[in-house]
């Protein structure tokens, strides 16, 4: 079986969630035998899976269908698995090249639908608090182009998608049926996010054998947030209102060994988000047998079980998310409780072999005999 991956993020060069599932895809399945190629933007060096379009990210979707065709010319792939609608130039030529008895199937994996992340640019405002409805961020320059922009034109691309694919996945329920709702995708297949986990169930062994220390939340409370983004300007700004010092960190991005470590070092994770798809960073914090506060949006439910793995508040829900933070710092036992039964529940439901045999199982269900014609949108 030939197989070739589109994603225009894949590490080290560019992190993110849906980079770390392709690479860690490609090298398992490639590993036993699979003819995997996964064409992406920038290739490190001496990968024996990624071939490199080079380039700007802006331009990936134009030089990815060029590349796709030079690639052809080492025959013919099986299936091509297409992530997020950057690749919908490789999904057109793929459709019309069927035209004159190309054979390849063609899978995509949509991470969000951009209708729904679009109406989240907006202004956060507070709420279940003594100052409800005070505006705690308004968005940048860069997240209004993404609104009137980029999400209406990657909202288009989606649906193209979706009609021109033989199979859909989503990385959760929600995330399925908003797919259906707003792109008018059908039969699409749930297969969740997962991540390779050694080192970060290392790094909470060693939090749990190491010495005592201060609360530490990894988000909120004394305070580490990792990351880099539009809002870190205005979240130093209000950090310097709030008169807070060596309380609250901003790491900026950082390097795996770096962020092994502040999992180490952290007791609860919080992610306050108003959208996701389904975050690979709560994986991560699972994986390092931290309890997870998140809000109860998107796919989050599906992985963060209320008084199981950890607990969840509304969106923009101040007062609601101060309290389980403080209820999970003020009983370490049961801390220690919600975030062991998450890395349980990683290692069932969301680890890379569980991801990768679902997937294989989908590509190998699509090229029997009789299996093909497009059946996402309706």
């Amino acid at each position: 079986m030939r197989i070739l991956i589109v994603s225009n993020t894949y590490p080290p060069a560019d992190i993110s969630g849906v980079g770390a599932l392709v690479y860690e895809l490609a090298h398992q399945l490639g590993a036993k035998g699979h003819g995997v190629v996964v064409l992406t933007r920038k290739a490190p060096a001496g990968d024996p899976y990624a071939v490199g379009t080079a380039g700007p990210k802006l331009l990936y979707p134009l030089l990815a269908g060029w590349r796709y065709l030079r690639l052809l010319s080492g025959g013919p792939f099986d299936l091509v698995h297409v992530h997020e609608s950057d690749g919908f130039l490789v999904v057109l030529l793929l459709r019309l090249l069927r035209l004159f008895g190309g054979r390849p199937r063609l899978v995509s994996t949509l991470q969000v639908s951009y209708r729904q992340e679009r109406l989240m640019v907006r202004p956060v405002r507070a709420a279940g608090s003594t100052d409800d409805g005070r505006v705690l961020s308004v968005p940048t320059a860069g997240e209004r182009v993404f609104a009137f922009v980029r999400a209406p034109l990657h909202a288009v691309l989606g649906r193209l998608t979706c009609w021109m694919s033989d199979a859909l996945v989503a990385p959760s329920r929600v995330t399925a049926g908003e797919l259906e709702a707003d792109y008018g995708a059908r039969g699409v297949r749930v297969i969740y996010n997962g991540i390779r986990a050694a080192d970060l169930e290392e790094a909470g062994r060693r939090r749990a054998a190491g010495p005592a220390r201060p609360p530490t939340v990894l988000y909120v409370g004394r305070l580490v947030v990792v990351g880099d983004g539009e809002q870190l300007p205005a979240l130093e700004a209000r950090k310097r209102e709030l008169g807070f010092g060596d309380e609250v960190s901003f790491t900026g991005a950082l390097p795996r060994q770096r962020l092994l470590e502040v999992y180490q070092a952290a007791d609860v994770y919080c992610l306050p988000s108003l959208y996701e798809g389904f975050p690979v960073a709560i994986l991560e914090a699972m994986a390092a047998a931290l309890p997870v506060v998140a809000t109860r949006v998107s796919g989050i439910p599906e992985a963060v079980i209320p008084g199981e793995t950890g607990e969840l508040v509304e969106p923009e829900d101040v007062a609601a998310l101060a309290a389980a933070l403080a209820g999970i710092l003020a009983d370490p036992a049961r801390a220690r409780a919600l975030g062991e039964a998450g890395r349980e529940m990683l290692a069932r439901r969301f680890s890379i072999d569980a991801v990768a045999r679902d997937y294989l199982e989908l590509w190998q269900e699509l090229l029997q005999p009789g299996k093909g014609g497009p059946k996402g949108a309706t």
